[in-house]
């Protein structure tokens, strides 16, 4: 009987171990994601450009997989670079938020969506230069 019962629980652990080590996308990797992040600013009615550079100090957000949540936020270097380090194979949507020009006399925000898939285990993947507009 406690031969039977010691086996059962045994096998029940390696399932359990084996099933929690599936690694989902997220922190704990070798892997990266970096791009800059550019700004176009608009006089008040979104017709006229009034200024445009690399954005520093701005917010960018990293969503895990198939999460609806923020799994991390960097600020953007003085140059408008960022980069999340330590990230797994999987699937990622890295964003910034803007002003919707389509709706200047709302001040709407806006994202810019960029979505990648990370598929080796160091792999460095840069998504060029994300465009808000403010």
């Amino acid at each position: 009987m406690f031969k039977k019962l010691f086996v059962c629980v045994t096998i029940a652990f390696a399932l359990l171990t084996f099933h929690s080590c599936k690694k989902v996308p997220g922190e704990g990797g070798f892997a990266s994601i970096e791009g800059k992040l550019y700004v176009k600013n608009y006089d008040a009615t979104f017709t006229i450009i009034t200024s445009e550079y690399y954005l520093p100090g701005e917010n960018v957000y990293i969503i895990y997989g198939d999460d609806t949540e923020i799994g991390n936020t960097i600020k953007t270097s003085y140059d408008g670079s960022f980069k999340f380090n330590y990230l797994r194979k999987g699937k990622y949507k890295v964003y910034a938020i803007g002003k919707d020009p389509s709706k200047p006399s709302l001040s709407v925000p806006k994202e810019t969506l960029l979505e990648v898939t990370i598929t080796k285990k160091k792999e460095k993947v840069d998504l060029g230069t994300l465009t808000i507009t403010k």
